[in-house]
C-alpha cells in the first residue's frame, strides 16, 4: 500500500511539474524573437558605424565596378583595439534596453512561475510572489550581469572576425556583409541539437535557470522555517545527457545546501541544460 501511494504521489507531481513548466515553457519563444531582434540591432549598428573607422581602409580594385567608392576600401592596417572597443561600446549603450527590458520580464515571470510550481508540488500553504527577499536579490544581481556577459561573447566573436577581415584585406562591403550576416546567424544558427540558435539558447537558459531558481527558494524558506529539505538532480534520461549530469543523478537525495558532485546546488549545469532539480522533505531512514 505504501509504494502504491508513493507512486500516486509521484504521478500527481507529475502532473503538477508538467503543467507549470508548460506555462513557463510559453515564455521562451517571445524571449528568443527578441534576442532575435537584438542580434540583427547590433549587427546593422555595428556595421553602419566601422564608417566612422573608414581611414583605416584603403582603396582598392577597380572603381568602376562599384556604386559607391567607399564600398570597396579595403583594410591599410589592423584597427586599433581603442576605435574598436569605442564602437563597440557605443553599441552596446544603445542596444542595451533591446536585450535587457525582454530578458528581465521573462527571468521574472519564470521565476515567480518556479516559486508557485514547488508549492503546488509540495502541497504547502504558503505563498510567494516577487517580493520575497531572496527573489529580490536574484533579480537585482542577474538583468546586469547577464546582458554585460552576452554583450561579452558577441564581442570577442566580433572582434575575431574584425581581425580576420584585416589580415585578409577585405572591403568594407564585405566586412559590413560578413558582419551582419554573423549576427543573423546568432538568430536562426544551430549551436547543439534541441537548440535552433544562439536566440533560444539565451531564452531556454534564463528562463530555465529563472524557474530553477525559484523551485529552490521555496526550498530554502522551508528549511529557514525549520522543515529539513533533501534534494534531487533529475536529468530526462535520454541518449543526449552529459556524463557530469548523470553523476548529479546518480549522488540521489542529498541535503538541500550540499553540492552535488559537479559542484552545482541546482541545474542548470550550463547553457541548454535539460535537467531539473526535485525537493522533498526529507524522510526519515
Amino acid at each position: 500500500m505504501d509504494k502504491l501511494l508513493d507512486a500516486l504521489d509521484e504521478f500527481e507531481e507529475a502532473i503538477t511539474r508538467g503543467n507549470q513548466r508548460k506555462k513557463m515553457e510559453r515564455l521562451i519563444r517571445p524571449l528568443e524573437i527578441a534576442m532575435r531582434k537584438g542580434f540583427r540591432e547590433q549587427g546593422s549598428l555595428v556595421a553602419r558605424k566601422l564608417r566612422q573607422v573608414k581611414r583605416f581602409f584603403a582603396e582598392g580594385g577597380d572603381p568602376f565596378k562599384q556604386h559607391d567608392a567607399w564600398m570597396n576600401m579595403q583594410f591599410s592596417e589592423a584597427l586599433p583595439p581603442s576605435e574598436f572597443n569605442k564602437i563597440w561600446a557605443e553599441v552596446t549603450m544603445e542596444t542595451v534596453k533591446v536585450f535587457s527590458l525582454p530578458i528581465d520580464a521573462a527571468v521574472a515571470k519564470a521565476l515567480e512561475y518556479g516559486g508557485l510550481a514547488m508549492i503546488a508540488e509540495l502541497g504547502m500553504q504558503m505563498k510567494f510572489d516577487l517580493k520575497n527577499p531572496r527573489a529580490v536579490d536574484y533579480l537585482r544581481e542577474y538583468g546586469a550581469d547577464l546582458v554585460k556577459g552576452i554583450n561579452e561573447t558577441t564581442r570577442d566573436t566580433l572582434q575575431t572576425l574584425i581581425t580576420q577581415a584585416a589580415e585578409e584585406g577585405w572591403s568594407y562591403k564585405r566586412t559590413a556583409e560578413a558582419i551582419i550576416e554573423r549576427f543573423e546567424e546568432f538568430g536562426v544558427g544551430k549551436p547543439q541539437a534541441h537548440i535552433d540558435s544562439r536566440a533560444h539558447l539565451i531564452a531556454v537558459t534564463e528562463t530555465g535557470n529563472a524557474y530553477e531558481e525559484g523551485n529552490r527558494i521555496i526550498a530554502k524558506d522551508l528549511q529557514d522555517a525549520g522543515i529539513e529539505m533533501e534534494k534531487y538532480w533529475s536529468t530526462v534520461e535520454d541518449g543526449k545527457v552529459s556524463d557530469g549530469c548523470k553523476e548529479n543523478e546518480a549522488a540521489g537525495w542529498i541535503k538541500i545546501d550540499q553540492a552535488f558532485p559537479s559542484g552545482h546546488q541546482r541545474p542548470l549545469r550550463f547553457p541548454g541544460c535539460r535537467c531539473e532539480c526535485r525537493y522533498r522533505r526529507k524522510k526519515e531512514q
